[in-house]
């Protein structure tokens, strides 16, 4: 009968830790840190998480660099900087993956948090008297409670109702 203490026994955990850290990234990229805390929750040991951790970073399964790539590219026309670079913590990404992605994700995408906050405010208000002073400020205090900077916020509502008051199709 095999133990705990046994060779054999420690070398199957492994092999079972791993199919599992291999199943749970099957169906979502997963960071280094979430996919720790799932397999200790899974009770695994720490040897045989990290075991499991090694393993997936050899066959380049598990990528925080990556997570972040996708993760940034999949919510930056959505989310504002601010609010990407916490979710991105909150996930375990290292602070030097997260400021380089971001930093690259600017480059591409100059102006984006303006772009993100214009395209959001038609698509949230633009049935609403967009002249209306509370409007506005209501938009205001969503869009800066969700990271965006004043400076875009500003510049991205005033060219959307400039843009509503142009287009006479607009419905209020």
């Amino acid at each position: 009968m095999k133990t705990m203490n046994d060779p054999a026994s420690g070398e199957e955990r492994n092999i079972e830790a791993r199919k599992k850290a291999l199943r749970l990234l099957e169906f979502a990229d997963r960071t280094e840190k979430q996919l720790r805390d799932k397999l200790l929750e899974a009770g695994f040991s720490e040897e045989e998480t990290e075991d499991a951790l090694e393993y997936a970073r050899s066959f380049h399964y598990l990528d925080d660099r990556r997570y972040a790539e996708n993760f940034v590219r999949a919510r930056l026309g959505e989310k504002s900087l601010f609010e990407i670079r916490h979710m991105l913590r909150d996930r375990g990404v290292s602070p030097e993956n997260i400021e380089l992605v971001l930093m690259q994700s600017e480059e591409q995408e100059e102006g984006s948090d303006r772009e993100t906050v214009e395209r959001l405010f038609l698509k949230k208000y633009g049935r609403q008297d967009l002249s209306d002073p509370k409007v506005y400020e209501r938009a205001f205090r969503y869009f800066s409670n969700r990271g965006f900077r004043y400076e875009d916020i500003r510049a991205a509502l005033e060219a959307a109702i400039g843009r509503a008051e142009e287009d006479p199709f607009t419905e209020e």
